[in-house]
């Protein structure tokens, strides 16, 4: 030791001449330690419910029952009421009054009367007693058998009450609690075991939107039981790795545990069945050290559209065998929407895959805002491929099909649950606040393996529909192919040569050669066109007006020929959008909910009186008040333009729309990015000059298309310029330039191909380029007999794009 330090460590004080007792110092904890480990433990007020609930379970509860009253006006009452094995005083004493008890960390760890693992193991139980209301009141039966208490002495039970206002305001440590603090035993004659705590004076003044999430992710803490049970429908047995799930660890004489919400927490109709009913595909999992398994069924719906479509039982191995975590998983799939306005707002809360540990969910995987899976990321921005890794037999079962990316699905479109026991989950680490894991090797196997199965159910949606197109095509070839009554087997005239052929496709277990089946179908189709021309032709012999028609005929095959190979890219852009189109329109309903509740945000930071503030924290109050304002004024944005979009009366009718207001929802969604970036917009239009009859959500999308690339070219500090005017018979012209890289006019046709892009960065506004734009543009203009086109810019301009509608009495 440093002998500068040496005398700090005496321990007599010897300068009054005499040996004196050193003072004594020991560590003492501030009363305020329950706010402060309250926030850091338990993240919100659903979280510590549940935790109180957990803590029935581990009593070895069969049930609970929760009851809220006055809890819209604030200050309202909390109930939680079990028949578990109750506490004696000595328990109280030692389990619930000492913070961060080993109670539960001794022996096996299992609870006494139904051997329950226990799923508390911090002590934080009163910390959420204490988040959520001001005093605690409890009482306590004990179970004299469960807790294996000697029967010569009398059963106590315990009566106590807490108040967490009065022990933080008038009491400094927890040494000397005083009157917040009271405690009495009780003698126990007759009374059921179990224990009931009654919190006072909740903290928390709900509104009926808060607290509606309140009780549906209390009330979602435990998985559905149909979630639990298997299907309702048949699934032969080789296909399906799971059964009824009991994802606990429990001894065999438990009956089970049950949530009862009461008062204000009565959530009404269970909505479950219902919406697995209404499901398309069950993905089914089962990961252990040996194997990882993968069952994807097609649901009674499927059957009834593809009566064809069959199981798969898929393997793959445990990418860490060792370790873990080991999991089962049981997810429904849906594709479009529910139907009942209840039902879809059910979904909507409901929808997601969750992750449930020891039976009980853990938050926030499957919450609306979560993406866990990288799923809703993924739907956005439609990958090209799905990176599945599968042994060898089962690559070979479900092989990777064409686009099979392309019918990915948000969250939105899923409902279930993975589970894990807590040996499972071993490699896995809880985050401080219960809310979670960490971020970790062993969560990203999690991750993985999941969305392993996520995209497998993807894969065989793609495959099952790529066959039912094939039969469909064999089908209608034979049609063809049929020899007619009465005639030779080609039908064509009896000097004309028979052309050779296209040999008939057979359907394919992948659709690899979807497009090439399809292409050639199409040219046997009209390969037979011509040969029923060529018949015709002969038989009536020479008649001139006649003979233009079968040439206009044959002119008309020839276009339909050329055109095959655009038609098929259009049909896949179009399964792109019309999914996409589906999650658009319920999005606008969940955007408005996010502005209203930013806007109440809003309000209360303003409220607050920046003066009262310590130094320093005014200017954080300021960055606040800054950043709300700057999210409500971009979900109005998206609001706006969603509304545009739509909404009914922007596909309603359509009508003569001023050209000056074509461009205004589209630059009002975009004047943020264009203000960040230094986009100087100019605006040149014919304020006489009115659209066609159009759709108003259409323009909205083609000018919102042409400015989205037009602010992408034009980079930082760059110009857009919009002009246009009237053309002939009621028609317009709308250009849009910028000052970007120029694109060749040569070339320029490329970029109306789906999902040719030049652009790969990601905008919170502009999103990132897919390369369905100008696609999307095109084919709505093309309704209207209009052109898209580049064009050659102005002067000091690089890159234009024209839109040409012409009015009606010029369309053919």
């Amino acid at each position: 030791m440093d002998e500068g330090y040496s005398g700090l460590f005496d321990t007599a004080d010897t300068s009054k001449g005499g040996n004196v007792e050193p003072e004594k110092f020991g560590f003492t904890v501030d009363t305020h330690l329950f706010r402060e480990l309250g926030e850091l433990l338990v993240g919100r007020d659903s979280t510590a419910l549940i935790e109180l609930i957990k803590n029935s379970y581990d009593a070895d509860a069969t049930h609970v029952t929760v009851r809220g009253k006055g809890l819209l006006d604030g200050g309202g009452t909390l109930t939680v009421v079990d028949d578990g094995v109750g506490m004696t005083p000595e328990i109280f004493r030692t389990a619930f009054l000492r913070v961060a008890s080993r109670y539960k960390e001794q022996g096996s760890r299992l609870s006494p009367r139904y051997s329950r693992r226990y799923t508390g193991a911090k002590g934080v139980g009163r910390l959420s007693a204490h988040k959520l209301a001001e005093r605690l009141r409890l009482s306590s039966v004990p179970d004299a058998q469960a807790l294996n208490i000697e029967g010569g002495s009398a059963l106590e039970g315990v009566v106590a009450s807490i108040n967490w206002r009065a022990l933080e305001d008038e009491y400094s440590t927890l040494d000397d609690v005083g009157n917040g603090l009271m405690v009495r035993p009780f003698e126990v004659t007759g009374q059921p075991a179990g224990t009931e705590l009654r919190l006072e004076g909740t903290r928390t003044r709900w509104s009926k939107r808060s607290l509606s999430k309140f009780v549906q992710e209390v009330a979602a803490c435990l998985p559905s039981k149909e979630l639990l049970s298997a299907p309702n429908f048949e699934i032969p047995d080789k296909y399906s790795p799971l059964g009824d799930l009991k994802p606990w660890t429990r001894g065999e004489n438990d009956p089970g545990f049950r949530i009862h919400l009461e008062g204000d927490l009565d959530i009404g109709e269970d909505l479950w069945p219902q919406l697995f009913d209404r499901s398309n595909w069950l993905l089914e999992i089962k990961a252990t050290a040996e194997s990882v398994v993968f069952g994807i069924h097609p649901t009674p719906t499927t059957l009834k559209e593809y009566p064809d479509a069959k199981s798969y039982l898929l393997r793959r191995n445990h990418p860490s065998p060792g370790r873990g975590p080991f999991f089962t998983a049981r997810i429904y799939a849906r594709e479009g929407g529910v139907g009942k306005k209840e039902l879809s707002r059910f979904a909507l809360d409901n929808s997601g895959i969750r992750v449930y540990l020891e039976g009980f969910r853990v938050v926030p995987y499957g919450e609306r805002g979560d993406d866990w899976l990288g799923l809703n990321e993924d739907y956005a921005r439609r990958s090209r491929e799905l990176n599945i890794i599968l042994d060898e037999g089962s690559a070979e079962i479900l092989p990777e099909q064409k686009q099979e990316s392309f019918k990915i699905s948000g969250n939105y479109q899923y409902a279930g649950g993975v589970f894990m026991t807590a040996s499972d989950a071993s490699a896995l680490r809880p985050v401080v606040n219960r809310e979670g894991f960490l971020q970790d090797e062993a969560f990203g196997d999690l991750q993985l393996l999941v969305r392993n199965g996520v995209d497998l159910l993807t894969r065989a949606r793609a495959a099952t529909r790529a066959n039912s197109r094939y039969r469909r095509s064999g089908q209608l070839h034979d049609q063809i192919s049929r020899p007619q009554e009465g005639g030779n087997v080609s039908g064509t005239a009896k000097d004309e040569p028979v052309p050779e052929e296209v040999a008939e496709p057979q359907p394919q277990p992948s659709s690899g050669l979807e497009e090439t089946n399809a292409r050639d179908n199409l040219s046997f189709s009209l390969t037979r066109v011509r040969q029923e021309l060529t018949s015709i032709k002969a038989t009536v012999g020479f008649d001139p007006a006649l003979s233009r028609s079968l040439e206009t005929a044959s002119a008309a095959v020839d276009l339909a020929e050329h055109s095959a190979d655009q038609e098929l890219a259009d049909r896949a852009m179009l399964e792109v959008l019309a999914s996409v189109g589906l999650q658009f329109a319920a999005f606008i309903h969940e955007v408005n909910g996010l502005l209203s509740e930013a806007q109440s945000v809003r309000t209360l930071a303003n409220a607050i009186d920046g003066r009262s503030l310590p130094v320093g924290q005014g200017q954080i109050l300021q960055d606040l008040r800054s950043g709300i304002d700057s999210l409500c004024q971009t979900l109005a944005r998206q609001a706006s333009y969603l509304t545009e979009v739509v909404g009914p009366d922007a596909r309603r009718r359509r009508k003569r729309i001023p050209l000056t207001e074509v461009p205004r929802t589209s630059l009002q969604l975009l004047a943020h990015t264009l203000n960040e970036r230094g986009i100087h917009v100019t605006e040149d239009l014919d304020s006489s000059a009115k659209t066609p009859p159009m759709f108003p959500a259409e323009l909205t999308i083609i000018c919102t298309n042409l400015l989205t690339n037009a602010a992408k070219a034009a980079g930082r500090n760059g110009r857009i310029m919009i002009t246009g005017g009237a053309i002939a018979n009621g028609g317009i012209r709308l250009r849009v330039e910028n000052t970007g890289e120029a694109v060749s006019l040569e070339e320029s046709e490329r970029w109306f191909q789906p999902f040719e892009t030049s652009t790969t960065e990601v905008d919170i506004v502009l999103g990132q380029g897919m390369g369905l734009g100008l696609p999307i543009t095109r084919r709505m203009v093309s309704e209207y007999a209009g052109t898209v086109r580049f064009v050659e810019p102005s002067q000091g301009f690089s890159t234009a794009v024209e839109v040409v509608v012409p009015g009606r009495g010029q369309r053919r």
